[in-house]
């Protein structure tokens, strides 16, 4: 009975770790924001506070219809939407409007594709550090999420 116990909290406790891993950083209105991370380049040492940084993160849509990302905001900086692509032979970065989130499905955005960008800073950031963004959307509103800053 003592082992059958022992295994019945052993697999609580993974469930519990599961499931906490896969939660949403923020939720609202059929919108669900994943994986966020500032990214700071060469971790601590920043070049002053001008540098740029991103963030990247993974939006999901779980509602029936389709949402755009129109904006964001930052606690810490000027923050706006960049998209990254190839055009001919030459890696290209502009500032969009948006980012379309189709119905009942993902968008990442990560290094080399969609990702937000962050210009004059009014704080030094450092790795461990959380920051707030507010990302807005068509449909689903502003939804607030934490974002830890990372190296990595």
């Amino acid at each position: 009975m003592k082992k059958l116990a022992s295994l019945f909290f052993v697999f609580a406790a993974l469930l519990m770790a599961c499931s906490a891993s896969t939660q949403p950083d923020a939720a609202q209105n059929g919108i669900e924001i994943t994986g966020a991370k500032v990214l700071l380049p060469g971790g601590d040492a920043m070049n002053g506070m001008d540098s740029t940084l991103a963030a990247f993160m993974t939006i999901k849509n779980t509602s029936s219809s389709a949402d755009r990302l129109t904006g964001v905001s930052a606690d810490f900086a000027e923050a706006s939407l960049h998209e990254t692509k190839m055009d001919g032979d030459v890696m290209k970065m502009n500032a969009i409007s948006g980012v379309d989130i189709p119905a009942g499905q993902m968008v990442e955005l990560k290094s080399g594709s969609y990702h937000v960008m962050f210009m004059n800073m009014t704080k030094q950031l450092k790795v461990g550090d959380s920051v707030n963004l507010v990302l807005e959307f068509e449909k689903a509103g502003k939804i607030s999420v934490a974002v830890k800053v990372t190296d990595k």
